[in-house]
């Protein structure tokens, strides 16, 4: 009986050890031009990391070139995983698991970290996460910040995507809202190359940063020197390529017509605002219908490149302020793409006990698909509502002042519903 009784103690207590001692994993991204490793722990000590973007070779060639990327991510992964391990103080057999980015992302350049981290995961004998990139993004601010907590409400804004959502737990988000065209980081850079002024001064600064200074010397009413029609576009989802279409018309049409040199400060201003204004409207339809059902977050966590602007992150922070949400922002050497998101994210599905992991080396397969475009979760954008039911002054997301909310008119009621 006693042998017996020191087993069973000796299974709960190597049981608790298991679920309760710190985590080793490797993290492996390659969604698209940054080839990126990471060994980050379940304390969220990021052990090592490392990074390569060929940005000297994409500006050669006019741009990313997604074979010249996959052949990158050939070249640098074996290199950068061992200096991760070297850097880190750890050896394979320390590691509890290997994470890579499967989706969303460039197909070929996913496919070379996805092979990377399937040998890697082979030849070691470890369990293999496959990560969702976007939800990564998400849930990269539990890797700094333990005031967030499920379930959290997320805006991503980048290069690359726009998107509303829950994050309910590391697996389960609800998508209520994404661009249907471009993205507002996209938008920014396109406008900003067509206007071509910015050159000189800002060589080699990127496109987004340079229009966010522009604008700031911007003229007191800058903002609002050119306007355009607002995207057409219903609920929370959001459409960038409108907004770039109509400013590159509007910048041709100025350079045709006009005697006067357009004015480069106040221009970005108007580009600013209106993408500004775009964002906060969807986030405050949003807003509005999970606050009428009681059913509204606290918790807004803000990431994506583009949530380094900090115009927009200011308005975003003001409506979210309007509801009774505080809003957390990303780090910004999180909001790239980075090594460190996908290994964390692993480690809280390895927590969970994800039945996406191939927990046997054995089961893992030849390979993985890696998917062009996933969405971070089921779409719930019938439940938003077709019109908030206050009507968000738009001026007020200008500035420091408080955001302000009037009642609807009868006609501009009918209007929006009709146009919905």
């Amino acid at each position: 009986m006693k042998i017996r009784s020191l087993l069973k103690c000796k299974r709960l207590l190597s049981n608790n050890w298991n679920r309760y001692s710190s985590l080793k994993v490797l993290g492996i991204e390659t969604s698209c031009d940054d080839t990126a490793v990471a060994v980050v722990t379940s304390d969220r000590v990021i052990l090592s990391s490392e990074r390569i973007t060929e940005r000297a070779i994409q500006r050669k060639q006019g741009g990313i070139n997604p074979s010249v990327c996959a052949q990158q991510h050939r070249q640098n992964l074996p290199i950068l995983i061992e200096k991760c391990l070297e850097d880190a103080g750890t050896s394979p057999k320390d590691l509890d698991a290997v994470a890579v980015t499967v989706t969303p992302g460039l197909v070929i350049a996913l496919k070379e970290g996805i092979a990377a981290a399937i040998s890697f995961a082979r030849k070691h004998k470890l369990p293999l996460i496959p990560v969702h990139h976007m939800r990564a993004h998400a849930l990269s601010i539990l890797l700094v910040d333990d005031s967030v907590q499920f379930p959290f409400s997320t805006l991503l804004l980048s290069g690359g995507h726009a998107l509303i959502a829950v994050a309910e737990n590391a697996e389960n988000f609800k998508l209520y809202g994404q661009s249907v065209g471009g993205s507002p980081g996209e938008c920014i850079d396109k406008v900003a190359r067509h206007l071509g002024d910015l050159e000189s001064e800002f060589d080699g600064v990127h496109a987004g940063v340079a229009v966010e200074t522009l604008a700031s010397r911007s003229s007191e009413f800058g903002h609002q020197r050119y306007p355009i029609s607002f995207p057409s576009v219903g609920k929370a989802d959001m459409n960038f390529d409108q907004i770039k279409g109509s400013y590159l018309n509007l910048l041709d049409k100025l350079r045709r017509t006009e005697k006067e040199k357009v004015n480069v400060s106040d221009f970005c201003a108007s580009l600013q605002n209106t993408v500004t204004r775009h964002i906060a409207s969807k986030l405050h339809v949003f807003f509005d219908t999970l606050d009428s059902e009681k059913r509204l977050s606290k918790q807004l966590v803000v990431g994506g490149g583009v949530a380094a602007n900090e115009y927009i992150f200011n308005a975003v922070s003001k409506l979210s302020s309007a509801y009774g949400v505080s809003t957390v922002k990303t780090p910004l050497s999180l909001c790239t793409d980075n090594a460190e998101m996908i290994a964390y994210t692993g480690i809280l599905m390895h927590l969970n006990r994800s039945e996406s992991i191939y927990w046997r080396s054995e089961d893992i397969p030849d390979t993985i698909y890696a998917h062009a475009r996933t969405p971070i979760g089921p779409d719930a954008s019938s439940e938003i509502l077709n019109f908030p039911r206050r009507e968000l002054v738009n001026s007020t997301i200008h500035g420091s002042g408080p955001i302000r909310f009037r009642n609807y008119d009868n006609f501009r009621k009918v209007t929006l519903c009709c146009n919905s």
